[in-house]
């Protein structure tokens, strides 16, 4: 019983990682035609009703939803809102070789937030992943301005002066606050889970980022109309990759032990390093490559 359940649970877990690092290259080509608001809004729409539809489906029952289970979405919300804008922001201006590794930090904070707010413990593996991702995001800021003639990037993240602060680009800060605004809310997520079920608090989120993100978008007079007809395949692909990659590991987590799952669910990283390298043909400073293969293993160390 256990075997055949293994067999279906590790290809769901790695089908977590292909999922959410295709959703890094839709975000990347929806960013070069839509607003990083816009593109986000119209892709969690999409993502938001898979989700739901899932929970619909899978999720067993709730519990009530309570006074404070409002208040962790609210916190899930805000920091959603805030590191998805800060991807969108990010993918698209940045190389994926150099953003995604940065954004992978948002596993330390959230098992530093897991250890503070939940009361989990932690292991000498996880404390061993942490500093490799501290140190490996490091060396990818430092290293972050590579050669302009790259495939990805190099056309319009680092084109200008007024695209960088303080010498480094805007895009490497908002891949940090992509990692901050993860961080946070995946131990939100965790509190709100049992009133919305596991797959429900996605969709739940993801309701919360739009409504939220409707007002600020009138108040800068940001357009919200739907995606021009060439990018809504990339915008609608990346919310609904997101929220299949949510599905593949809950449904994963239920068939296969957690041990296994989750270090095979953190590879999206480092898939899609290897997509940028093949593929994009991306080629960033040695040491900023080192650094990203250093961020990639921590991330697999912390989810061990």
């Amino acid at each position: 019983m256990l075997g055949g359940s293994l067999s279906v649970g590790i290809p769901l877990a790695f089908g977590t990682s292909v999922c959410w690092g295709l959703t890094n290259v839709a975000v990347a080509r929806s960013g070069q035609m839509v607003s990083p608001m816009r593109g986000l809004l119209w892709a969690e729409l999409f993502g938001g009703v898979l989700a739901a539809v899932a929970s619909w489906a899978f999720d067993g029952p709730r519990q009530a939803f309570t006074l404070g289970a409002a208040g962790w979405l609210l916190v899930a919300g805000v920091s959603s809102l805030a590191g998805y804008l800060c991807m969108f922001y990010a993918l698209a201006h940045g190389r994926l070789s150099i953003v995604v590794p940065i954004m992978s930090g948002w596993a330390v904070i959230s098992t530093l937030l897991s250890v503070l707010i939940l009361g989990q413990s932690v292991h000498a593996a996880q404390l061993a992943g942490s500093v490799l991702v501290v140190a490996g995001i490091a060396m990818v800021s430092r290293h972050a301005r590579a050669p302009e003639s790259d495939g990805h990037g190099g056309a319009h993240a680092d084109a200008s002066v007024s695209s960088r602060r303080h010498g480094v680009p805007r895009w490497v800060w908002a891949s940090l606050g992509a990692a901050v605004g993860f961080g946070v809310l995946i131990p939100s997520v965790v509190r709100i889970a049992p009133a919305t079920g596991r797959l429900g608090s996605v969709a739940a989120v993801f309701g919360a980022d739009i409504l939220l993100a409707l007002p600020l978008a009138a108040l800068f007079r940001i357009d919200l109309r739907p995606p021009p007809r060439a990018a809504l395949p990339s915008v609608a692909m990346a919310g609904l990759l997101e929220a299949a990659g949510f599905v593949c590991i809950a449904l994963a987590s239920a068939r296969a032990p957690l041990a296994l799952v989750s270090p095979l669910a953190s590879l999206s990283s480092s898939l899609t390093v290897i997509y940028a390298w093949v593929v994009l043909r991306e080629r960033p400073h040695p040491v900023a490559l080192a650094g990203a293969a250093l961020a990639c293993a921590g991330v697999i160390a912390v989810a061990s």
